[in-house]
């Protein structure tokens, strides 16, 4: 292919004028040193007991991506250069980790020694860029017998090293150091919760990460087999989890992903925003039957496709606690809700406009009344609480099956999508996700809980692929 191509650039080398010749020369160099930077550019470095592949890949969105094969990954959005930054953890020396261990240096020296180390590995890195870039520019105008005599050589090789400066460059300039607050995961849901935050733990945490580091070098499976049990790496340091679901629509798989959440998060209690069935008939009340793997306490707000039969039975269950209208307390967070208007009837259809617009101003009044803010508004469909948004901290509901977590007038909106993937209707419409969200809850000076960080949730049942996105506030 690659004579045939000679070939042919050699036949319209007569045809087209010099400067498109120079420029299709610049563009092959450029293509060159691209080629070479995405094939060769990488570096293996040892930092004590642990031997690591830094590397890039030209790629969108660009970032920064942490590995921990063949546990997951960490995305960091660390700059905006369409390129990304692999760090790879190649190989753990568990001989010299154990020792290594036991003389841990003070941990007001890691910032600067992690800081130092990864310093020289990024520069390492880039020069690697800049050679290899430059080798592969001049390689492949040499294939195409552009001698290095040639001006045009010359201005390929050099156009090349300013497209390489232009990459490093803007690399440097858009990096945001906070991008560290908003990881996104990749990998096994077990292995979710240490690696989430194992980017963004204190410093005051290190002993903590070395007492876990000399549980795991007793022996290597421990990292990939038992991840999700490596105390208090995997809970992010707040005070309190919560778990807000939503639109099971009679999918018993949902609550096999909720019990999971549960223990591996350290969920205190959840909160569903409705749609547990699609009709609210006799049959669908078998799913009540998971709740017996529900072992904290469940708030259910209703929705359009619940019932007064559904509502009744849930009423009976231990651990459920059905709010269709006023507040609640639990755990130090106070709860205001308004079941939909259509779960007082055996009606799935959406409430009119005018129903949903008055049960709406019945939820205002009742929020305005209270002596206090609610922590936490909670509705089926977002628009019951539409007039509340910029006036309370937290909206949370569901209806619409469109995962959705967003800051508005300084009101946290957060639409948990449908952690039972839209049920039967799943089936039928391909590629949604089960999704559900964890809201981390923290106290400030006073002992009032305020709202941290949330993790969102997906798993693409049909693939078998798990997001998790982490916004702090």
């Amino acid at each position: 292919m690659l004579p045939t191509l000679k070939r042919f650039l050699f036949c319209r080398k007569r045809m087209l004028s010099p400067r498109a010749i120079t420029v299709g020369i610049v563009l092959l160099a450029i293509f060159g040193a691209l080629l070479f930077i995405q094939l060769f550019a990488q570096i293996n470095f040892k930092y004590d007991s642990f031997t690591f592949n830094l590397k890039t890949i030209i790629a969108k969105p660009g970032g920064t991506v942490i590995a921990f094969p063949p546990v997951g990954e960490l995305f960091l959005k660390s700059h905006h250069t369409p390129w990304q930054l692999v760090l790879t953890l190649n190989e753990i020396d568990l001989n010299h980790l154990e020792t290594q261990l036991n003389e841990l240096p003070p941990k007001e020296e890691w910032p600067g020694i992690i800081r130092r180390e990864l310093t020289q590995a990024v520069l390492k890195l880039f020069a690697m860029v800049i050679g290899c870039g430059l080798v592969g520019a001049a390689l492949m105008l040499l294939a195409f017998h552009i001698r290095p005599v040639s001006l045009r050589f010359w201005q390929g090789i050099l156009v090349s090293f300013g497209c390489i400066l232009l990459l490093i460059g803007t690399t440097v300039w858009t990096y945001d150091p906070h991008a560290i607050e908003h990881p996104q995961y990749h990998g096994v849901l077990a292995s979710a919760p240490w690696m989430m935050n194992l980017v963004s733990m204190s410093i005051d945490h290190i002993e903590v990460i070395g007492s876990n580091l000399r549980k795991i070098s007793r022996d290597l499976p421990l990292l990939y087999k038992q991840a999700g049990e490596i105390q208090n790496l995997g809970q992010f340091d707040t005070d309190l989890a919560v778990l807000h679901v939503s639109d099971i629509h009679n999918n018993p798989a949902a609550f096999e992903f909720l019990s999971q959440l549960v223990n591996d998060f350290k969920i205190r209690f959840i909160v569903d925003t409705g749609d547990l069935t699609d009709y609210g008939t006799p049959l669908e009340a078998k799913i009540l039957d998971q709740f017996r793997a529900i072992k904290v306490p469940y708030v259910f707000i209703p929705g359009n496709h619940d019932s007064p039969l559904i509502i009744e039975k849930l009423r009976r269950l231990r651990r459920v606690r059905v709010l269709q209208s006023g507040t609640l307390k639990l755990e130090g967070l106070t709860i205001a809700a308004m079941a939909d208007p259509a779960s007082g009837s055996y009606s799935s259809d959406v409430s009119s406009p005018e129903k949903l617009a008055k049960s709406g101003q019945q939820l205002a009044e009742q929020v305005t009344a209270l002596k206090q803010s609610p922590d936490i508004v909670a509705v089926h469909n977002r628009l019951l609480a539409t007039g509340l948004i910029g006036k309370v901290p937290l909206v949370i509901y569901g209806h619409d099956h469109r995962y959705n977590l967003a800051t508005e007038s300084g009101t946290v909106t957060d639409d948990a999508g449908t952690t039972g993937a839209a049920g039967i209707r799943g089936l039928e419409e391909k590629n949604i996700p089960y999704s559900a969200t964890i809201l981390y809850w923290e106290k400030d000076s006073g002992g009032s809980l305020r709202l941290r960080a949330a993790d969102s949730i997906r798993i693409n049942g049909s693939e078998g692929f798990l997001t998790i996105n982490r916004q702090t506030f």
